[in-house]
């Protein structure tokens, strides 16, 4: 066995992954190495990156997924360049290596919900990439389940996203690209009350018309409930609310509303 300490990560690298997986006895070891002097620096991400690619899918130590999330989010938060913002160049370089190996992984996404979360401020490009990154990942069996409602919540109301603690349009356009997706299934009780509250806090808490749906916010919102041909309730949900809580609305959605009997 190489010592921990002393061998290139190179070395290390190869004997962790003699075996095709990361148990517990190596994550202590790879946490002991690269935390050893309380920064990861660019070398480091990398090897944590090249890991992470040979063992994606396989049998690994839970602690495996815990340490990479949060050395990686070191690594990019807490730079000395950009404290708790990614820059542009971090931007790149974190889709780089995440499409390095052509797929985002569970680790990966869960890596790109953190940052989402605890970021101040991302690059737009980051903020397209770690939406569509999710959209890919939740879609993949059809349903929406709790945990990846709370990926959404994580990511959409996180400071780092693009709407930071709102909502901005292209987060609410892929929230009903979703639920037309899943519309009928057996999604998680908490995807309707998460899809209102959102979509909610989009049409009302917006700066160009605070309180009250507009002109432009109701030909959107109506475009987006004829998209399927169908309204489910989870739309009716969110037209009910916004019912009870718009100060205001135009007579073209308060008439789509009549006629959806919603």
């Amino acid at each position: 066995m190489v010592d921990t300490m002393t061998a290139t990560l190179a070395e290390l690298a190869d004997e962790i992954l003699a075996d095709g997986i990361i148990d517990a006895d190596e994550v202590q070891r790879i946490r002991e190495r690269i935390f050893a002097d309380g920064q990861i620096d660019r070398e480091e991400a990398d090897f944590l990156f090249g890991l992470n690619d040979a063992v994606s899918g396989k049998a690994n130590d839970p602690g495996w997924k815990a340490l990479f999330v949060e050395a990686i989010s070191k690594h990019v938060l807490e730079d000395e360049a950009s404290p708790n913002v990614i820059d542009d160049q971090e931007a790149e370089y974190l889709m780089s290596k995440i499409q390095a190996d052509g797929q985002v992984d569970e680790i990966e996404l869960a890596l790109l919900v953190n940052l989402m979360s605890m970021a101040q401020a991302t690059s737009s490009a980051l903020q397209a990439f770690v939406l569509s990154a999710l959209k890919t990942s939740i879609l993949a069996d059809g349903v929406i389940d709790a945990n990846e409602v709370g990926m959404l919540k994580a990511v959409i109301f996180g400071t780092g996203s693009g709407g930071g603690t709102g909502v901005d349009r292209d987060e609410a356009d892929l929230l009903f690209e979703l639920n037309d997706a899943v519309s009928g299934q057996t999604n998680d009780s908490s995807w309707t009350e998460f899809f209102v509250d959102a979509l909610g806090k989009h049409l009302l808490e917006d700066e160009n018309s605070p309180g009250a749906v507009d002109a432009a916010e109701a030909e959107w919102l109506i475009s987006h409930m004829e998209a399927d041909a169908k309204l489910d309730d989870v739309e009716k949900a969110l037209l009910s609310y916004l019912k009870s809580h718009a100060s205001a609305m135009p007579d073209s959605l308060k008439f789509k509303i009549e006629l959806w009997n919603a």
